[in-house]
């Protein structure tokens, strides 16, 4: 029935709001999905980052041995870790903050024994009060149910491999001639070899492969949850911390000289030694962290 101002009534329009409706989920799913991010495993060390109560400091370092509270590891917004690999949930990778990377590490839990072995990607866990963010697959294998205290030990051998196959070396604007191929021939025998102009050979890349999902059973560590104030060469210097933050002074290392730590604790559960940890920040201790021993 036609109005008065010859437009078609309410029925009609009705109509054609469903037919709009309707061709929504088509106009849907014409859309095309963002384009996956172009993964490029490359190694890194990278420039000072803030953490939640400070900077950390990435430096190279490959005998790397510490004990301290382990964490679950979150995905990276964009998809790609600081390393440039594809960050997966069910991946024995973590993230560590000043290792170079990739390197890969051992991470024992103090509490059960469990071992893993993981290569550590990506930057993190912001809070100083941990040392290491363990992916979901690896934290559940080492059977973390929450922030656990672990040692973490660093395999020198296969991290420096990384470090130099991964490290890309920067161009040059220097002209140089061609190298050739060299011959050496054995002066016992005759025979001879050839050196150079390998062009198989890779100097900036080396496959990343991914580490098996896998633990093994070592022993129970210690347990007992401490605040390291700082080691420091003078004990004048580590009495005069020990009394303005509540710690003690214990001599360090005597081949190495007079180093003196000054540790806060035990404390009875982790939530005591985040709340310690954060009374040292404010008595002007700076870099204090929590450890196992």
């Amino acid at each position: 029935m036609r109005s008065a101002s010859g437009f078609w009534g309410p029925e009609l329009s009705l109509r054609k709001y469903g037919a709009a409706l309707a061709l929504l989920p088509l106009l849907a799913s014409c859309q095309r999905d963002e384009p996956a991010p172009a993964v490029h495993p490359h190694y890194e060390l990278g420039d000072a980052w803030p953490g939640t109560h400070g900077w950390f400091y990435p430096n190279e370092q490959f005998d790397y041995h510490a004990t301290g509270l382990a964490t679950r590891e979150h995905a990276p917004a964009s998809g790609l870790t600081a390393d440039g690999e594809a960050w997966s949930a069910d991946g024995m990778t973590g993230a560590h903050q000043t290792l170079q990377l990739p390197a890969i590490v051992s991470v024992r839990n103090l509490l059960n024994g469990r071992i893993v072995r993981i290569r550590l990607t990506d930057r993190g866990p912001a809070d100083p009060g941990r040392i290491i963010a363990l992916s979901p697959k690896a934290a559940d294998l080492l059977g973390m149910t929450a922030d656990t205290p672990v040692e973490v030990t660093e395999d020198e051998a296969v991290s420096r491999v990384l470090a130099e196959k991964l490290v890309k070396v920067p161009p040059q604007n220097i002209s140089a001639a061609p190298v050739g191929e060299v011959r050496a021939t054995s002066l016992s025998d005759g025979s001879s070899q050839v050196y150079g102009n390998d062009s198989s050979a890779e100097t900036n890349s080396v496959p990343v492969g991914p580490l098996p999902a896998t633990w093994t059973q070592g022993s129970r560590g210690p347990s007992g949850l401490y605040i390291l104030m700082g080691i420091f060469s003078g004990s004048a210097t580590a009495a005069g911390v020990a009394a303005r933050c509540g710690g003690s002074v214990l001599h360090a290392r005597e081949a190495v000289g007079l180093e003196w730590r000054v540790l806060g604790g035990p404390y009875s559960d982790i939530a005591q030694a985040d709340a310690a940890l954060d009374h040292t920040r404010l008595c002007g201790v700076e870099g204090a962290r929590i450890i196992v021993e």
